[in-house]
């Protein structure tokens, strides 16, 4: 049997389905091959993933459509940002990026951004009292309520400095840790205060671009959200409010 024929095969099987399962996938090998091993299997599934056949939607969930991965552009300052600190504190674990990333996905495009550097819980007030030191203006550690509404949102492009949660889902692009959609989505619905600007009806439109224009990992976004305590009610805000029907 050759790889073709299967290709076709299962375009032809789920072409009018949003999503298939990993038994659903399986039983189709198995009408060709009986005798299929489950290794070969997960090396079949590797294989289609990687021509861009199918892709993951969550744990055991597929489909035909394809959409690319989202890699944000990384600023000259956020490198610069990078290096600094790298200087400073090698091996130190940290993601930054700028909320002018979400521009492609908005309606309405502020006028003001932020840039959120977000760093390991032992070296937070290290690296903020370094920034200090070297005179890097505009560098808010962790701040409060009123503190956003009166200094942070009339900066230009301010720095807040908070603590990078455990197992973050980041990426590494141009050689600067940064965030993946998966951790945008959460980290947007779940700082209201800090991303106060992007609430209410601009959130559900920032959520469905980004779902409709990258791949979104359902189950990648879900375990953060629960590390953060957010889980159950993101699933129900992207169930009600937006174009994902989540199955997670």
């Amino acid at each position: 049997m050759s790889t073709d024929f299967i290709i076709k095969q299962l375009q032809e099987r789920f072409k009018n389905r949003e999503s298939f399962t990993r038994k659903e996938l399986y039983a189709l090998y198995c009408a060709y091959e009986p005798e299929l091993k489950e290794a070969t299997f997960r090396w079949r599934i590797y294989d289609l993933k990687a021509k861009h056949i199918i892709r993951s939607l969550a744990a055991g969930l597929y489909t035909l459509d394809y959409i690319p991965n989202f890699y944000p552009e990384v600023s000259d300052s956020t490198k610069n940002l990078h290096k600094i600190l790298l200087q400073q504190f090698p091996g130190l674990k940290l993601c930054i990026w700028n909320t002018k990333l979400l521009n492609e996905f908005m309606l309405h495009i502020p006028i003001k951004y932020i840039t959120l550097l977000e760093v390991e819980k032992d070296a937070i007030e290290p690296v903020f009292h370094y920034l200090q030191d070297i005179r890097m203006t505009d560098v808010f550690l962790q701040p409060s309520e009123i503190e956003l509404e009166r200094y942070v949102k009339e900066r230009e492009e301010a720095v807040v400095l908070r603590s990078l949660i455990s197992k973050a889902p980041v990426q590494i692009l141009d050689g600067v840790p940064t965030t993946t959609l998966e951790k945008l989505v959460v980290d947007i619905y779940s700082d209201e205060k800090i991303f106060s600007a992007y609430q209410g009806s601009e959130l559900a439109h920032i959520i469905n671009n980004a779902y409709n224009k990258y791949t979104l990992d359902l189950s990648k976004l879900y375990a953060y959200a629960k590390r953060r305590g957010r889980a159950d009610a993101l699933k129900e805000y992207l169930t009600n409010e937006t174009d994902i029907r989540t199955k997670v």
